[in-house]
């Protein structure tokens, strides 16, 4: 139990008269506090815990630290401090003396939590032991994880974690160790400390602090491990699998429950087994056992303990999959160190088929464009050495899959963006002995693929990380900016499913202006993924960013293909649109210089007036184009477009689809016509049966969006994108205060005017102004003139808005939603404008 007495002890201040004196742990967010907690109202640069106080008391929270005393009366406990965080760093710290545990610090690249469990379950059979839970290393983590120490605990396994430069002096300035252990050194957090010299640097700083008579447990296999025994003047003792480690490993056999091994110390050996998977296990086995020893523990007592040992939430952990097969769940966190050494872990294990299902690697692997080609080359080169399938979710898969190709040329291989798409691109046959391997960073979210995975009756709560409530809205990871496009594949998904059933015909997805803005590599392969068996673009460069993406899909430019780009089209088996000799020697021509074949689709005008043949001019231009003139030129589809389908007034539209009908009859009679034949976009998908013929090529609709009031899509379509900023700063001005350029908005009362990091360069549009935004699930008008770079909103109506509060400006928040089509109706134009114009400096994220 934490103790009043102790905080104030520390520095707290009490505020008012206390009500609890006692307090079961600490929490800092009020989305998972227990009743009986005190709560940690910390500020940092994303929220600020004052502002969630009142949350906190109303779940049962028996107390506050906090800066400033909560606004109005609450029956509980405050204490103040000028620094939170400071305070129960001063808490701990005072508490782990008093208590008085032999204190072990692990710190390392890769391996920390799972080392400190292995030598937590060693050193419990000796004496009561705490050991800081879950991943809490942190400045922040680890004072709270202390609230956990009991006043009997003899040992204290502390891992120590770090993202910036001297955070592990820091960390053991506060919690003294005796015995420090590295585990291993390897390029994690490059963005912080820039190289390995930088992370050895930082990691090196745990055994500079132990004293003179304590021990430096290094892991003598890691050669930037083993330097650091210069750096101590502590005792040190090595551990590994090679000749020259004071505690080593042989004879190390890998099964899919446990490992097998022979313990070396001195002049003794023992046999011992581990309930642990492959290389990470012997390691933290290995670290353990060098403590335990060092602890007066006899070599023998410390083999049996290793039985001990649990496995942990998302790091290699055995748990039954779909069909009778095995996944081995690695989803906690991925750094290339880990990733390598899960492959290799996949690799030594039995299996019928090894299928390996990976995600980008955390955002802080590296700084440049070399450290993740570097990463993506050895993690591709050794998935391709080790599995039978891989599986890759996330932008970095292409090169993966290319390293991977190039060491295995035949790996059948998937590059996905959903959950759903994960389950798909698994072998129809997956069963007993096949073995799938579930590894990302916590960005990826790849515990929720891992959730797809499990065997019928195994509960992703009982077993796997983040399963909490309050993961489901937490954004992991740091944006490019507070500004961005939140994007929904999973409905991309769903409305290109719902339209291929609705076509009853191949369909043929756009992703003009890229993907109507949503991105056009990720639905590409989304909706190649979901029923689309073919794409269609805009122009020549669209289609040559999806080929530059390894999408091998057929691919038709709908627009006009100058002839000087006809050597790229064919090099490229980009399909082109064509309505006139001069393209279609070109395409030829290109074609017998590159011995290869130019695929064409005829466009025809049938009433949109804008490119395309004269209905009457198709069969002589077809005529002519099977001639010997254009050898290598293949006809494969024909179309139109419409001009108003997704009119009230289908009058029109009906005669463009008679007009398109007859062509194609004329050409069928005389063995003329093109074996495909599309006309129905959108609208025409959703309204005439006719339109469809051979193929339907939707657009608006697969992103969820209608293509006119007068012809919505079906109920259950969703939009796939969202637009989000944040407040940026709240003013308070006074009446007849100008507000923006120009001055065109006065204030005509005292007003709470919001600045948001969002203009007009963002698609933000300034004329006519975008007139409202969603902040606390309420409207705040736009006011003033939008600025190139930032907007300002009018919240005086909206209690407690402040810096950092989310905005949507498309989307929903609360119980209130903005919908594209409502812009378009603010701006004067049409849903399809709105999306397709929001800028490429806006970042898309992808649900994860």
């Amino acid at each position: 139990m934490i103790q009043l007495e102790d905080l104030l002890a520390a520095g707290g201040r009490l505020h008012g008269e206390p009500v609890a004196r006692e307090f079961s742990d600490f929490s800092y967010d009020s989305r998972l506090i227990r009743p009986g907690e005190l709560f940690i109202a910390l500020r940092t640069s994303r929220a600020d815990g004052h502002d969630y106080i009142a949350a906190a008391l109303a779940s049962g929270a028996a107390g506050v630290v906090c800066v400033w005393p909560p606004v109005g009366s609450h029956r509980t406990t405050v204490i103040q401090t000028d620094d939170p965080l400071t305070l129960i760093q001063q808490w701990a710290a005072r508490r782990l003396r008093v208590v008085g545990p032999q204190v072990i610090a692990v710190t390392g690249s890769v391996g920390k939590t799972s080392t400190k469990r292995a030598i937590s379950a060693l050193l419990a059979t000796r004496a009561p032991t705490f050991q800081s839970r879950r991943s809490f290393n942190s400045l922040l983590g680890l004072p709270i994880a202390l609230a956990r120490l009991h006043d009997d605990d003899r040992f204290a396994v502390l891992e120590f974690g770090t993202d910036r430069f001297g955070e592990i002096t820091r960390l053991a300035d506060l919690f003294t160790p005796r015995i420090g252990v590295v585990t291993a050194i390897g390029a994690a957090h490059l963005k912080a400390f820039g190289s390995l010299d930088g992370v050895a640097r930082e990691k090196g700083a745990l055994v500079e602090a132990l004293p003179d008579d304590g021990w430096a447990i290094l892991n003598g296999d890691d050669p930037h491990v083993a330097k650091l025994r210069e750096r101590t003047n502590a005792h040190v003792l090595t551990f590994g699998q090679g000749a020259g480690c004071d505690v080593r490993a042989s004879a190390v056999a890998y099964a899919l429950d446990h490992t097998r091994l022979r313990l070396h110390w001195r002049d003794q050996s023992v046999d011992a087994s581990i309930p642990l998977l492959g290389e990470p296990s012997v390691y933290s086995a290995l670290a353990a056992v060098s403590v335990a020893l060092v602890c007066d523990m006899p070599l023998k007592a410390a083999a049996d303990g290793l039985a001990r040992i649990a496995p942990v939430e998302g790091r290699l952990r055995l748990l039954p999959a779909l069909n009778n097969a095995i996944l081995i769940d690695d989803t906690f966190n991925a750094a290339l160190p880990s990733m390598l050494s899960a492959l290799r872990t996949l690799a030594a294990l039995p299996a019928r088929r090894r299928i390996v299902i990976l995600g980008d690697l955390s955002n802080d692997h590296g700084s440049t464009l070399a450290d993740y080609a570097h990463a993506a080359e050895s993690i591709g080169a050794l998935a391709g050495a080790t599995a039978d399938r891989l599986i890759y979710k996330g932008d970095q898969g292409m090169a993966v899959v290319q390293a991977a190709h190039r060491v295995r040329p035949d790996l059948p291989a998937h590059i996905v963006h959903t959950a759903a798409t994960v389950r798909q691109a698994l072998p129809d046959d997956l069963g007993p002995g096949d073995v799938l391997l579930v590894k990302g960073s916590a960005e990826a979210r790849m515990e929720r693929i891992a959730a797809e995975l499990l065997a019928p009756g195994v509960l992703p709560g009982d077993v796997l990380v983040r399963q909490e409530p309050a993961w489901h809205s937490v954004r992991i990871g740091a944006p490019d900016r507070p500004t961005w496009l939140r994007i929904d594949l999973d409905a991309l998904a769903h409305n290109i499913s719902r339209l291929r059933d609705i076509a009853g015909v191949p369909l043929m997805a756009v992703l003009k202006a890229d993907a109507y803005g949503h991105g056009a590599t990720r639905a590409a392969r989304t909706a190649l993924d979901n029923g689309a068996v073919s794409l269609a673009v805009a122009t020549i460069g669209e289609a040559r960013t999806l080929r530059d993406a390894d999408i091998n899909a057929p691919i038709l430019v709908l627009g006009y293909t100058p002839p000087w780009q006809a050597r790229d089209a064919v090099a490229r088996n980009i399909t082109c649109t064509i309505f006139d000799d001069d393209i279609a020697h070109a395409l030829s021509n290109a074609a017998v210089e590159l011995q290869r074949e130019a695929v064409v689709h005829i466009k025809v005008d049938t009433g949109m007036a804008r490119l395309g043949l004269d209905p009457k001019d198709v069969g002589a231009f077809l005529r002519k184009l099977h001639r010997p003139d254009f050898p290598r030129l293949r006809v494969e589809g024909i179309y139109s477009h419409f001009a108003t389908a997704d009119s009230a007034d289908e009058r029109f539209a009906l005669h463009q689809l008679e007009r398109f009908a007859a062509v194609l009859d004329t050409l069928a009679s005389t063995g003329l016509r093109p074996p495909i034949a599309h006309m129905a976009n959108s609208a025409a998908l959703l309204r005439f049966p006719a339109a469809r013929f051979d193929m339907a090529r939707p657009g608006i609709a697969c992103y969820g969006l209608s293509p006119a009031p007068e012809t919505p899509t079906p109920e259950d379509f969703r939009p796939a994108l969202s637009f989000h900023t944040e407040v940026a700063q709240v003013k308070t001005h006074p009446p007849h205060t100008p507000i923006s350029y120009g001055g065109i908005f006065i204030t005509r009362r005292l007003a709470r005017i919001a600045t948001i990091p969002v203009g007009y360069a963002d698609g933000f549009r300034r004329t006519p102004p975008w007139r409202e935004v969603l902040v606390r699930g309420r409207r705040a008008p736009v006011v003033g003139r939008v600025c190139m770079d930032y907007a300002m909103i009018d919240v005086t109506e909206i209690e407690g808005v402040k810096r950092g509060d989310p905005v949507v400006l498309i989307g929903a928040q609360g119980n209130d939603r903005i919908t594209a089509d409502e812009v378009a109706r603010w701006l004067g134009t049409i849903n399809y404008d709105v999306v397709t114009t929001i800028l490429a400096r806006v970042p898309r994220e992808t649900e994860q």
